[in-house]
């Protein structure tokens, strides 16, 4: 038998979403960047090395921006030529821009894997895997995950209500065994968080609130 093995995802740890003159700063978002370091040291030590960065990588034209669709205002939510509903935003993480860099202090290594989303112009993607649809837009995160035997996700970054959720969310849908570590995140509203929060626990995803936490759940999950 192949020994299963379990990953660290960092979602989005983008100057745009972390820092307090970001685009879209999400309330103290530069928070997780100390914790999601202690994670990633205790993390090791449970023999979890393979770590993966996803990256909002916008072109300037992208169809989220409110800027691009006329009319629009940032937040609201409109109704797409295609039928999809899509929440405008700020633009941000615009490729190429300091935006779109990952966050100062975050500890990075030479294996680690990134992973850009968001990069085609007309479809937005909020989940590390791709499009909402699984079929637009599909990113190199699954390819990854399989090459690597990899079957439990340990979850992290920003923003908890948007794309840590719906990486979560697909890769639960995907079969992964799948923890968010409350402690490393932080979300962009109370309201959104909440419908988020059940909606990860009715598809079975665990809600780690600490460090000790998460370690607890790799130890009781593991078939090992």
């Amino acid at each position: 038998m192949v020994k299963t093995r379990t990953a660290l995802i960092i979602v989005d740890p983008q100057n745009d979403f972390g820092h307090p003159n970001g685009a879209l700063y999400v309330p103290n978002g530069e928070d997780v960047i100390p914790e999601i370091n202690k994670l990633r040291e205790r993390l090791q030590v449970l023999d979890v090395t393979d770590v993966f960065l996803t990256q909002d990588w916008h072109p300037s034209n992208h169809i989220s921006f409110y800027i691009n669709n006329p009319g629009a205002e940032p937040f609201e939510e409109i109704i797409l030529a295609d039928g999809t509903r899509q929440t405008m935003w700020p633009p941000h993480c615009v490729q190429g821009t300091v935006g779109a860099e990952f966050l100062p202090g975050l500890d990075r290594k030479p294996s680690d894997i990134v992973i850009q989303k968001g990069t085609a112009a007309f479809v937005d993607s909020y989940s590390g895997f791709g499009s909402a649809d699984g079929i637009k837009t599909v990113t190199t995160l699954m390819e990854h995950l399989c090459s690597k035997n990899i079957t439990r996700l340990v979850i992290v970054g920003l923003a908890f209500d948007y794309c840590v959720s719906y990486t979560a969310l697909s890769a639960a849908s995907f079969g992964f065994r799948t923890c968010v570590v409350r402690s490393a995140t932080r979300g962009i509203s109370e309201k959104t968080s909440k419908i988020q929060e059940d909606n990860m626990f009715h598809k079975g995803i665990a809600i780690a609130e600490t460090i000790d936490d998460t370690c607890d759940w790799i130890r009781k999950t593991s078939p090992f």
